[in-house]
């Protein structure tokens, strides 16, 4: 049994295709790599970025509800050597309750006891005052029995009832109980999470304010700061559990008294972030809100805490704010690296960033690993581009255009970030440029093989225009041959022999002469109009045009390059003898003849397996041939086939006449070409062309008297062509004498090639 033989259907890839899926391969496995791995540099990198990010942002203008106070080096200056007297607090939060301010936030932790008396000495201060009857003496033991810092400083903060303090973590040693002040301070509010949250920062114990304090504060925040690899504080952790229970910020603390939140309805969402009433603070993970920084060190409002002392700040500046004290002197720790620029910010400087920020509702969201879905596909469709589009543009074009989507990535993560988002920016880069020199390295080693290969083989033959034409855009190039209509010209040197004889004894001289003269000069103006240089045959060129690629106008393009050609030897022979005159030797004129025909030709790579050349065969190339060899038969420069002419009629050209060559047994009408189609249009040239047609008509009308009159007429009219109506006067003259008979047709037989 045969069976039948089946013809499955073939698959071809779209052009481009194979980059694209390349490039959409690497771009997300080397982002998949990036992103698992969590580099310690790359981190570095992409904070770097992000600093990078704030500064291209600008500063925002913070919002009025917060001011800052710092105990500078003027306080210590006039006031006293740190620490400060807490008497100087006490008053402080006088001040700025008679001044109204709406809360009190100190980023001091008052960790420490200040007694400048022992008890025991006060007490029996006390005791003695009671018998005294000095008033002087009484009132001196009755304020060493008083002098209590921490009393007067704890009696300001109840008075007040706005007061926030600070509470430190330690994050070394043995896990301890929270202290029992803490009860009060914790989340006591949680609301329904969508993310597992994840505490990588895990306290260990907490520093709270001395008890007489803790106790008369209206609330307790810690302080701690988040730092990142590159050792600045970006983030602000919002809760942080310690004995099974969530420790808020002093930034939250702040803004929901200021907000006139109570404490039991701050909802905490673990993994998710905070609600203040209608603001919902949104964190990663970790609950770690990125600190919007506003500014550089400066941004938001300060004062000295001499001049809050003194009475020095003008009225109304504390009323209805948030006021924070904090320290800033020289030898202060309380300082760190921020984004704009080198000058340190301040503790408080960032508590107060984070605080505005909130009650602005403006913060930073960062994507946490592993990244959205989102942003991969975005790179991974980015890599796609880039490789289909590298796939169909110049390799020169290549590199520039694989830059395009990183700084499109680039610009989008800026325009993100000023919206609020903190998208990745190194890890997305550096995958989409391994994307793209991959794509390179493929076409260069691969895909460009073939367009290399076609440069090679046609440099030497097209202009280089066409060349990268060509080699874009491969599939036009039909390998093994084709058939097209094609105008094929040989140009040759007339008396190439007698030129050759002279330079016997220096065939360099006349290497020299024939391609600086000769090739070299006519192959550029061919090249220039779209012809493909076949080969060299000695003193000969052959070229023909509409092959490789296709050109509509390749009849007129030839008719150009043998007009351009005859102008520039003209030039090249003006050369040629002013440097044989300065030399003192024999100059050696140079003419051509030209033979163009355009016809059906078989063209493609032709020859063995071994060695091949593109080139041109059949019948209308070797017509081609013959008419350049006419040319000397005639006296011309150049000769056009009747296919030529009728492919570019707007030439100025005269008919020669109807001949058979060698080999061939049909007549063709031959023209030789005088001009370009301004000169047609003309009237000088119209009357040679009437009266030229005229003496034709006579000539082959074997009207011999009206064929030599016109003849004369001609010569008048255009000198250059007298050979040509020499030899059809000569004709005459024989014929005159052996008349050709009725069926005489006109037509001439060319004995020589």
């Amino acid at each position: 049994m045969i069976w039948p033989r089946l013809a499955w259907p073939r698959f071809t890839w779209p052009r481009g295709a194979g980059e694209a899926v390349l490039a959409f391969a690497v771009a997300t496995t080397v982002l998949y790599l990036l992103s698992a791995q969590n580099s310690a540099v790359l981190r570095e990198l992409e904070t770097a970025s992000l600093d990078l990010r704030f500064r291209l942002r600008g500063v925002k203008p913070a919002e009025p509800e917060t001011v800052i106070v710092l105990v500078d080096d003027r306080s210590l200056a006039t006031l006293g050597r740190w620490p400060l007297t807490r008497r100087l607090f006490a008053k402080a939060v006088r001040l700025l309750d008679d001044a109204g301010a709406r809360v009190i936030g100190f980023d001091l932790l008052f960790a420490e006891s200040e007694q400048p008396m022992p008890e025991k000495v006060r007490n029996a201060a006390r005791a003695v005052a009671n018998d005294v009857t000095d008033p002087q003496l009484r009132s001196a033991l009755e304020r060493l029995a008083d002098n209590d810092p921490d009393g007067a400083f704890a009696k300001a903060i109840w008075t007040s009832g706005r007061v926030l303090l600070p509470l430190a973590f330690s994050f070394v040693g043995p896990d301890e109980e929270a202290p029992a002040q803490m009860s009060d301070q914790v989340y006591l509010k949680f609301d329904a999470s969508v993310n597992e949250p994840i505490f990588p920062l895990q306290p260990h114990s907490a520093v709270l304010p001395v008890p007489v304090l803790a106790e008369a504060a209206a609330g307790i925040g810690h302080v701690s700061m988040a730092y990142d690899r590159d050792g600045e504080p970006r983030y602000d952790y919002l809760a942080l559990p310690l004995s099974g229970d969530f420790v808020p910020s002093m930034a939250v603390r702040a803004a929901a008294a200021y907000l006139g939140v109570p404490w039991g309805e701050v909802g905490l969402a673990l993994g998710d972030g905070v609600r203040l009433g209608d603001i919902l603070i949104p964190t990663d993970p970790a609950m770690r809100l990125v600190v919007n920084y506003r500014g550089p060190r400066g941004t938001i409002l300060r004062y000295s805490f001499l001049d809050l002392i003194e009475g020095r700040v003008p009225a109304g500046t504390f009323r209805g704010r948030i006021v924070l004290i904090g320290a800033s002197f020289i030898g202060s720790p309380d300082s760190n690296p921020g984004p704009f620029g080198n000058t340190p910010v301040t503790g408080t400087e960032r508590l107060a960033n984070i605080i505005d920020s909130i009650l602005a509702r403006d913060f930073i969201r960062e994507i946490p690993p592993p990244w959205p879905g989102l942003v991969i596909g975005l790179v991974a469709a980015l890599g796609l581009g880039t490789g289909a589009l590298a796939a169909l543009l110049p390799i020169r074009f290549v590199a520039l255009w694989g830059a395009v989507p990183i700084v499109g990535w680039f610009a989008g993560t800026q325009i993100a970030f000023d919206h609020g988002l903190w998208l990745p920016l190194v890890n997305p880069m550096l995958a989409l440029g391994t994307a793209t020199a991959t794509v390179l390295l493929f076409r260069y080693a691969l895909v460009d093989r073939e367009r290399r290969g076609i440069q090679g083989a046609f440099r030497h033959y097209l202009a280089p225009d066409l060349v990268d034409a060509l080699a874009a855009h491969p599939e036009r190039l039909q390998l093994g041959g084709e058939t097209r209509v094609l105008t094929i010209m040989f140009a040759d040197i007339r008396g190439f022999t007698a030129i050759a004889e002279t330079f016997k004894s220096n065939p360099q001289g006349l290497s020299r002469l024939i391609n600086r003269g000769f090739l070299s000069p006519m192959t550029a103006l061919i090249m220039a109009r779209n012809g493909t240089i076949d080969k060299y045959m000695g003193d000969c060129v052959m070229a023909f045009w509409n092959a490789p690629l296709d050109d509509p106008f390749h009849a007129d393009h030839a008719c150009d390059s043998a007009l351009a050609m005859l102008r520039e030897l003209d030039h090249v022979n003006r050369e040629l003898e002013a440097e044989a005159k300065a030399e003192s030797r024999t100059s050696h004129r140079l003419r051509i003849g030209v033979g163009i025909n355009t016809g059906e030709c078989v063209v493609g790579n032709m020859g063995s397996d071994e060695r091949f050349a593109y080139t041109a065969m059949g019948d209308a190339v070797n017509l081609a041939s013959r008419l350049e060899g006419q040319t000397k038969t005639y006296g011309v420069a150049n000769i056009i086939g009747e296919a030529t002419r009728e492919a570019a009629p707007s030439w100025a050209a005269l008919e020669l006449d109807l001949i058979t060559v060698q080999g061939k047994r049909e007549a063709v009408r031959i023209y030789t070409l005088l001009g370009d189609a301004e000169l047609a249009q003309s009237p000088v040239f119209q009357e040679l062309a009437a009266t030229h047609a005229g003496a034709l008509s006579r000539y082959r009308g074997q009207d011999w008297d009206g064929a030599e009159a016109a003849l004369a007429r001609c010569r008048k009219l255009s000198p250059e062509l007298g050979p040509v109506y020499d030899l059809y006067a000569e004709r005459v003259a024989h014929l005159r004498t052996r008349p050709p008979g009725p069926d005489w047709d006109g037509i001439f037989v060319a004995l020589s090639k």
